[in-house]
């Protein structure tokens, strides 16, 4: 079965901005931590798993998303990025398109959106998506043969993982982020209702519109507090209106609908531009130089 391998790629940009250290700086003196430990992840993935289909999703802005037009406090919790960060993150999606692989990004959309539509329109009985991220949101994509895989965490979930992890279905976990709230991305939830009590009542109804079509029936489950649960959903039950539109992962982005899952070709004048105006390292050089060859001699 062919794999079309989706990469999150601001959570790998993250990591190495927060791993790597900030005294690494290119020929102008301007920091590239974060690139160089992008571009370590890249190799190897490239070496590790050779992908066939493969495509890079990076995040444009935290300000101007679908999702703030929906809740203009989403992700409000979290500081802008620096100037340093977010220069960087244009030298990793020119470094991933220099090696003839896709980068989608989007001032609409987020990369989840990105990911789920790539994923809805590529996903066949030939072909499973691979999901690469640390985001629990992304694990609600997940179908058949899919795949979930955090890789700094060594953790790979595929359908019946997921819904042992969460309690519910991959289908579900939106409704469920929409009941519990997530504090990472400043989600409203209902007070009191975390993921385990969240996961009990959809195990049950099956998805929001029933559950808020049964309200009396929560009073009955067995489990300890069903009655003030029942209490709290009709108190808040307006916190659904909102967090509802918010969980969800959109699959129709028109940003994809023409993106090229394969590799194209690679550029080598501007992967060697960009390893001397970043002051790479030797080895890693050699790396890369000995990946570039042997894909060329592959496509000869």
């Amino acid at each position: 079965m062919a794999s079309l391998y989706l990469v999150d790629s601001s959570i790998f940009v993250f990591q190495a901005w927060h791993s790597q250290p900030d005294s690494l700086c290119n020929r102008n003196g301007e920091p590239n931590n974060a690139w160089l430990g992008f571009t370590d992840f890249v190799h190897q993935l490239l070496t590790v798993e050779k992908p066939r289909e493969l495509v890079f999703a990076f995040d444009r802005s935290l300000r101007s998303s679908l999702r703030h037009e929906i809740y203009p406090e989403y992700k409000a919790n979290r500081p802008s990025a620096p100037e340093e960060l977010k220069r960087q993150f244009r030298w990793c999606e020119e470094w991933v398109q220099a090696l003839g692989f896709s980068a989608v990004s989007s001032t609409r959309y987020e990369a989840d959106d990105l990911i789920g539509s790539l994923a809805e329109r590529h996903r066949s009985e030939q072909r499973r998506i691979v999901i690469l991220t640390a985001d629990k949101d992304l694990a609600q994509l997940v179908r058949g043969q899919d795949l979930w895989w955090n890789w700094y965490g060594g953790q790979q979930r595929g359908y019946r993982a997921i819904h042992r992890h969460f309690g519910v279905r991959p289908e579900q976990i939106a409704d469920q982020l929409a009941l519990a709230g997530d504090k990472v991305d400043n989600i409203p939830g209902i007070p009191g209702i975390g993921m385990t009590i969240a996961g009990r009542l959809l195990t049950k109804f099956g998805d929001l519109d029933n559950l808020r079509r049964n309200l009396d029936e929560v009073e009955k489950m067995k489990f300890r507090g069903a009655l003030r649960i029942a209490g709290l959903l009709r108190e808040h039950e307006a916190v659904l209106d909102i967090s509802s539109r918010l969980t969800p992962v959109y699959c129709d982005a028109p940003e994809v609908e023409s993106t090229p899952i394969e590799q194209g070709e690679i550029d080598v004048d501007r992967l060697e531009r960009m390893m001397e105006e970043q002051r790479m390292g030797a080895a890693r050089r050699r790396s890369w130089r000995a990946w570039v060859e042997r894909q060329q001699a592959c496509a000869a």
